[in-house]
């Protein structure tokens, strides 16, 4: 029983504690930058730029469960239509176009989630 203890311990030190995710969030008319840290249920950083002619371009820059890009590229679209941009890698909304890949888990979790399954598996089989 200390070993599995000791094992479930090992295995929390070593995956510490989940990479936070995040997105800047903010409002302006220029391309503004405000690194906040979004919930656990946000999978997106999102970025709305609104097309106005006559008083500029209204960026919007947020955390989101949920996001659809715009078919349209920046500046091909008519004023009062907005583009939106998603990406879902932390800070991947620095620009005001972002192509970033979807994130995927980091190397070192699965590493040591296999470490450890490996190691249950040595502790507890000899005894099956």
């Amino acid at each position: 029983m200390k070993t599995v203890l000791l094992l479930l311990a090992a295995l929390a030190a070593a995956t510490g504690p989940a990479q936070a995710f995040q997105c800047h969030v903010c409002t302006s008319t220029s391309n503004c930058q405000k690194p906040v840290t979004c919930s656990m249920t946000d999978r997106y950083c999102k970025t709305t730029v609104k097309v106005e002619t006559l008083s500029g371009n209204l960026v919007t820059k947020e955390c989101a469960v949920s996001c659809t890009p715009s078919d349209t590229a920046q500046g091909q679209v008519s004023s009062g239509k907005a583009t939106v941009s998603c990406c879902q890698e932390s800070l991947c909304n620095s620009k005001l176009q972002s192509a970033a890949p979807p994130r995927s888990p980091p190397a070192r979790t699965a590493l040591c989630l296999a470490l450890a399954l490996g190691l249950l598996a040595f502790v507890v089989g000899p005894g099956l």
